[in-house]
């Protein structure tokens, strides 16, 4: 049963690895270990005797085009399992959880982290953020995939000592790969480029970049994938979104009005991706939307195309 246990474990890694690897994580580190502080509070639920050391599944760390001069430690927990996700997840949860939490709590007074902020020195780099991401996935394709809906209202231990901690169950992990899956697909002659959101937090470091190849931690729980794409011929850039959310009229609204914000400075054509936009059935809510935001937002010299990025043959009415 342990070796079984062990072989799922390094199945999972290895899955994790390659799905951070598509979204521009590099420099990952793998399997570190580091002291337990709280040898005695950290103790494990069933252990016999109190903590010594945590594991850290990966460790990723990179400076932060969403906030001025941080660098952003990433430390990630891979939970995966053959079987299906509980149908009532909660404890199961929050014991995964816990263990992140202490692995972080752990983390920021450790020799690893003060070692890596060393080498970012240099860089322009005023602090640090210490992140969490647990991914708790399941092989079994059956099962509900959208295990986080399920955990989101639960109530945290208030003892707990960490910052943020991002949850990728199946469905968020699928969402991400198959929009980056289907932008490589579908738009072979453009570059696409993750777009970083502009806010008060990222406006005075002069090295932030606007768009680039790696996937900001803070996108791990977003419900919208923004991308630029660069057309490799022309240079000619288009704004594109992804949104996990189905296809409605308050959903294509705010879509175009996030893209008349964002991008009125580099481009006049949108391409908005939903999992189930039907032409013959929501075409004429996309007609009334754009009509509406027309005369608020100043969009009619600009081109908007909404698809599905899980189009099967149907799909073929929108070419």
């Amino acid at each position: 049963m342990g070796e079984k246990s062990k072989e799922i474990g390094e199945k999972g890694e290895k899955l994790v690895n390659e799905l951070l690897t598509v979204i521009g994580w590099s420099g990952l580190q793998n399997n570190e270990s580091i002291p337990c502080l709280t040898p005695e509070e950290h103790m494990s639920k069933n252990a016999q005797k109190p903590r010594s050391t945590h594991g850290i599944d990966i460790f990723f760390s990179d400076k932060s085009n969403l906030e001025d001069f941080t660098l952003e430690n990433v430390v990630v927990s891979v939970k995966y399992t053959s079987k299906p996700y509980p149908s009532a997840p909660s404890s199961i949860f929050k014991e995964h959880l816990k263990d992140l939490a202490q692995t972080i709590e752990c983390f920021m007074k450790s020799n690893l982290r003060a070692e890596n902020n060393e080498d970012f020195e240099m860089t322009g780099i005023r602090k640090a953020n210490d992140t969490g991401v647990l991914f708790w996935l399941s092989n079994h394709k059956d099962s509900d995939q959208d295990v986080i809906s399920k955990i989101a209202n639960i109530n945290l231990d208030k003892s707990l000592n960490f910052s943020t901690i991002h949850v990728v169950d199946n469905s968020r992990a699928s969402f991400i790969y198959s929009s980056i899956k289907f932008i490589q697909d579908s738009f072979k002659e453009y570059d696409y480029f993750f777009h970083y959101a502009f806010s008060s937090a990222n406006y005075t470091d002069p090295n932030i970049q606007k768009f680039g190849n790696v996937l900001p931690v803070e996108y791990l729980s977003s419900n919208l994938l923004p991308f630029r794409l660069i057309d490799k011929s022309t240079g000619k850039i288009s704004f594109c979104v992804v949104c996990r959310d189905e296809f409605s009229e308050e959903a294509i609204k705010r879509l175009i009005h996030l893209a008349s914000d964002v991008s009125q400075d580099f481009t006049g054509e949108f391409f908005f991706l939903f999992p189930d936009y039907d032409p013959l059935l929501h075409e004429k809510i996309l007609q009334q939307a754009q009509r509406v935001t027309n005369k608020t937002h100043s969009m009619e010299q600009r081109t908007i195309t909404v698809k599905s990025y899980k189009e099967d043959f149907r799909g073929l009415i929108n070419e």
